[in-house]
């Protein structure tokens, strides 16, 4: 199916139509109809591979209703994506989201042609300068690149906006083209030259500031985990990532250059994160054969101690600049909970938004973020929350205009 997906996904750019992280939406329900036509005609995998890519999609434009086989204009589906937030200091954040529309094509008989899929997207920028009391929409100078950007994209903590290396804020297009501003957004400048992807081979991610930066890859070629696809950063300016395979996580310290494998001690079987604020005190989660784990090292990973069982297997975590830890549950109920420097007991995080597929610090703001919403409506969740006092009150962003 991702080869499907790919196709498919070649197909929309051809069209130039906008694109997003949402399309999948659209995928999946394309290749459920698709599917089921399939089926009807007893057809293989290679027909529906044939018919995937043959779906055409055209943008949405303003005009009169329409019908579509003898019914009103087709219902649509609204998809909601956070790029990226970018804190410069404790009151000044931006962030980037986008919200897209498509159609939902049900009931299409089997002798007609196929629809087209209509589908409108919009990027959306929001700053504050007061700690995210309020917030501001600026104009974007182009629509960010949520794929094929020629770097590895988390959602929510995307590579699509950044902090140059002379401090200006930057936000990433398609194409490799890129924009800097100086006065927060206000007007953008286009840079001359494509945006830097660094060495082949190499890990793209944020330096502790917010820079993007290039390390060399672990010498075996492991990949990441998928748990942890982004290494965490340090103050010392050490990488951090849980290995993909077995109970160890691995640090560079030299950009890449090497990596050193730390095992996490006795008992533990795999390592689902890992993190530290200053290189020097790390904790991370791990599962033992029975039960899951939070152990911490005092001396840069090389030695590990028990801090505390976990009642469920913890998704992310993030350590603060006191020292304070934030634990995200991998649960049905997705809860925060705080573990204070120095102790062994967790305190729930009452007021801390839900599943929060991405964690992390701008500018010493906490950014915790479900990343995603879809709905059969316009009016969606808000995509990220920020926190100034590590994690004690939150303030939801607003979700972007349908």
């Amino acid at each position: 199916m991702t080869r499907i997906e790919d196709l498919l996904r070649e197909q929309l750019r051809s069209g130039d139509a906008p694109a997003g992280p949402g399309r999948d939406v659209m995928l999946a329900r394309v290749g459920r109809v698709r599917r089921r036509r399939m089926a009807a005609a007893g057809a293989g995998f290679a027909a529906i591979l044939a018919a995937v890519v043959a779906v055409g999609l055209s943008v949405m434009r303003p005009g009169p209703s329409g019908t579509q086989f003898g019914s009103d204009v087709p219902p649509r589906v609204y998809t909601a994506d956070l790029v990226n937030a970018v804190f410069t200091d404790a009151r000044h954040g931006y962030v980037v989201q986008e919200s897209c529309s498509t159609d939902v094509i049900t009931d299409v008989p089997d002798d007609a042609p196929t629809p087209d899929v209509h589908r409108r997207c919009a990027g959306q920028l929001l700053a504050t300068a007061d700690a995210g009391q309020t917030w501001q929409a600026r104009a974007l100078p182009g629509d960010p690149a949520v794929k094929d950007a020629a770097v590895d994209l988390v959602p929510g903590h995307s590579l699509m906006l950044w902090v140059d290396g002379t401090g200006r804020l930057a936000l990433g297009g398609y194409d490799l083209r890129y924009w800097t501003t100086t006065d927060g957004g206000a007007t953008w400048q286009e840079s001359a030259t494509p945006r830097d992807t660094g060495p082949a081979g190499s890990l793209a991610t944020f330096t502790i500031d917010d820079r993007l930066t290039f390390l060399g890859p672990p010498p075996d070629g492991v990949p990441l985990k998928k748990s942890q696809p982004s290494p965490a950063a340090a103050t010392d300016g050490s990488f951090w990532t849980a290995c993909a395979a077995g109970p160890c996580v691995r640090v560079t310290r030299d950009h890449g250059a090497t990596w050193q494998r730390k095992s996490v001690g006795d008992g533990a079987a795999s390592v689902d994160w890992v993190a530290s604020y200053n290189g020097h005190t790390v904790y991370a989660a791990v599962r033992t054969d029975t039960h899951a784990q939070l152990v911490r090292s005092t001396d840069g990973g090389a030695t590990w101690s028990h801090v505390l069982d976990l009642e469920q297997p913890s998704a992310n975590g993030l350590v603060l600049p006191d020292g304070d830890l934030i634990l995200v549950e991998a649960s049905d109920t997705g809860d925060m909970s705080r573990l204070a420097s120095g102790a062994t007991q967790l305190h729930e995080l009452a007021d801390a938004p839900a599943h929060p597929s991405v964690l992390y610090l701008s500018g010493g703001v906490v950014v915790a973020a479900p990343a995603s919403d879809a709905g059969d409506g316009p009016e969606l969740a808000s995509l990220a929350s920020v926190s100034t006092d590590g994690g004690t009150t939150w303030i939801a962003v607003p979700p972007p205009p349908a």
